[in-house]
């Protein structure tokens, strides 16, 4: 069982980064996991240019680590992915990974257990929540989870049972998801399927040779035949 931990704050011993770690802990009890943990501040990541480049040829033309983490997440079961509040949406790190990751028109997240965790200490963090399960679902993941936890800057979600308790809980859920392959949410499910069959599919057959790159990441991950 494959899972990539995304910690998308600048900051590696802030409160996402807490949470994330108690997170790898908890499912690094079990044998057959395999966790990649990644800062995004670690890797160097360009603004995308907008020229769907990547669109034809299925690979983004800036040589820096953004594949390299596509192509984690790919193959991976299970994605996490944290982020601070910041001016009542997500890290500007996240968006410029989200830009890069062939995440939606790609369907990257087809078939994966997905988990967002939100820190936030005065507003937001339900809408920040709401934008990565939209992300999620409307890149095909089968679940979406989520932890948001509400407190002042500077100090340690790890000091309440209660948050350690939920964070426990929920990285057992999305483990027992995995390995029971429990189907997506029904909810989730339709969403993504009236996204894709209607919007994004006809979207790309129409393009034509332009995006060839994008319908051979479908042809490889089985996600349409036409």
């Amino acid at each position: 069982m494959k899972i990539v931990i995304i910690n998308s704050s600048a900051r590696k011993n802030g409160a996402t980064a807490k949470i994330l770690n108690e997170i790898n802990e908890n499912l690094s009890l079990r044998d057959d996991v395999e966790i990649d943990n990644i800062n995004l501040s670690d890797l160097n990541l360009g603004f995308c240019l907008g020229c769907c480049g990547c669109y034809k040829s299925g690979v983004c033309h800036i040589e820096d680590d953004a594949e390299m983490l596509s192509g984690l997440i790919s193959n991976a079961d299970g994605v996490i992915i944290g982020t601070p509040t910041y001016a009542s949406s997500i890290s500007g790190q996240l968006k410029t990974f989200i830009d890069r990751g062939h995440f939606v028109i790609e369907q990257l997240m087809k078939g994966k257990y997905t988990m967002g965790v939100v820190t936030y200490e005065n507003a937001d963090g339900g809408a920040v929540v709401k934008a990565l399960k939209k992300l999620f679902v409307f890149s095909g993941a089968k679940r979406f989870d989520k932890i948001i936890v509400k407190l002042p800057f500077n100090s340690d979600p790890l000091s309440s049972p209660r948050i350690k308790a939920e964070i426990k809980r929920k990285s057992n859920c999305l483990y027992n998801s995995i390995a029971k392959e429990k189907p997506p949410y029904v909810g989730n499910a339709v969403m993504n399927s009236i996204v894709f069959n209607f919007g994004i599919k006809p979207f790309v057959i129409k393009k034509g040779d332009k995006y060839n790159g994008v319908k051979e990441h479908w042809k490889r991950r089985s996600i349409s035949r036409r």
